[in-house]
């Protein structure tokens, strides 16, 4: 009879997860994208602190440069002459509109199209004049924001009436831009004068358009 034994063998086997390559691969790549952004984030903070100031301080100057005009000048109304009423300034438009009084006839023969007028228009208001302890000055009819003015002809063919349109439009110059940011006039009339004031209301206008 043949005794038969039996070995049991007992293996412990450890199984260790390792991670994809490709998640190590993120994961440095989010540690190297992080430290070289820091820099860069905290460049730009510096620069945003240092845009604030610096609106900080120009919008301090353009109260400080309307204070000193304020107190060292006094404005009025400047009355327009008979001559000059047909440049006398006019609101802008946003579309234009049909005249229906019109004085006189069209001749036949007129030719149809627009005819576009340019003048001084200031943005806000009439003409103005100022006093200072530097002497007076006053706006001519030449002076101040432009504008383009059109009259439209269109001629019915059929029955011979005309139709006319008006418009008008401020010429965006640097100065409209100041003004129309600013809502408030913002240079002196610098034309017409005594000399000294003429001289400093120059000076002032240029700061105005550099502040």
């Amino acid at each position: 009879m043949t005794n038969t034994s039996t070995m049991a063998f007992h293996v412990n086997c450890s199984v260790q997860r390792r991670r994809p390559s490709l998640f190590q691969n993120i994961d440095r790549f989010k540690t190297s994208l992080s430290s070289s952004y820091k820099p860069l984030l905290k460049e730009l903070k510096q620069l945003s602190l240092q845009l604030e100031v610096s609106q900080i301080m120009k919008n301090a100057s353009v109260k400080l440069l309307d204070a000193f005009v304020d107190s060292m000048f006094q404005f009025a109304d400047q009355p327009i002459l008979p001559s000059q009423s047909n440049f006398a300034p006019v609101d802008e438009l946003n579309e234009p509109f049909v005249i229906t009084s019109i004085e006189g006839k069209i001749p036949d023969d007129f030719p149809e199209g627009v005819y576009i007028r340019n003048g001084a228009n200031p943005l806000f208001g009439g003409l103005k004049s100022t006093t200072s302890m530097f002497g007076k000055t006053g706006h001519i009819w030449i002076e101040g924001e432009g504008m383009l003015h059109a009259l439209y002809f269109d001629k019915d063919s059929g029955i011979g009436s005309w139709t006319v349109l008006y418009n008008s439009r401020h010429v965006e110059t640097e100065t409209f831009k100041v003004e129309k940011k600013r809502n408030k006039p913002s240079f002196l009339p610098a034309i017409e004068g005594s000399s000294p004031a003429i001289l400093i209301a120059c000076l002032l206008n240029m700061v105005g358009i550099l502040t």
